[in-house]
């Protein structure tokens, strides 16, 4: 026998035996549903594997409660706004970055004083980065509660824009609720 009619009779039986294959379970099929015989109980493992990838059904979960009626450290007994009018109220003109700097001060001195309590020891607070809490002074600046006075100072390296300084207006010395959460007296809304 040549290798060229081997290769024509195993390319005959492979094409010839997938057809057999698929139509003898077609006829099976088709007699189990003529039959009424439900389908037999061992399954395949490609149909075993079809099975384990249906989800479940989700389970009813409980509706969220919220808890806490603030976002982020407004729910808390620390407050950045109280500590900025408190810092205002204190030194009459500031700049950004002196608040800030107190600031820091200010969560470290926490932060020791929290690690003398006996465990288990709240996590310490961490302090925000200088354009986060830049950002969040802006809210005390858009809501009227800080303003800007005429005093600048140059800054420190040239590159840099001169230090502008801010007090307190007379809606800032009133108001309590905007220094606890800006966000919410801007934006009753999203309570």
């Amino acid at each position: 026998m040549s290798p060229q009619s081997r290769v024509k009779k195993t390319a005959k039986k492979s094409t010839a035996k997938p057809k057999a294959k698929a139509l003898s379970r077609a006829v099976k099929k088709t007699a189990r549903k003529a039959a009424g015989k439900p389908k037999p109980a061992a399954l395949s493992s490609k149909t075993a594997k079809k099975i384990k990838r249906i989800p479940a059904k989700p389970k009813a979960r409980a509706p969220l409660r919220r808890t806490l009626p603030f976002w982020g450290r407004s729910a808390s007994d620390y407050r950045p706004g109280l500590f900025i009018h408190g810092y205002l109220s204190k030194y009459p003109e500031a700049s950004v970055s002196d608040i800030y700097k107190g600031l820091s001060e200010e969560i470290i001195r926490l932060n020791e004083k929290r690690a003398e309590t006996e465990p288990p020891r709240p996590p310490p607070l961490r302090r925000p980065n200088y354009s986060s809490f830049a950002r969040y002074f802006h809210w005390f600046k858009m809501l009227g509660l800080v303003r800007r006075t005429v005093k600048t100072e140059p800054a420190i390296y040239d590159f840099l824009q001169a230090r502008v300084f801010y007090t307190l207006t007379p809606q800032g010395q009133a108001e309590t609720e905007a220094w606890r959460d800006p966000i919410a007296k801007t934006h009753p809304e999203f309570r």
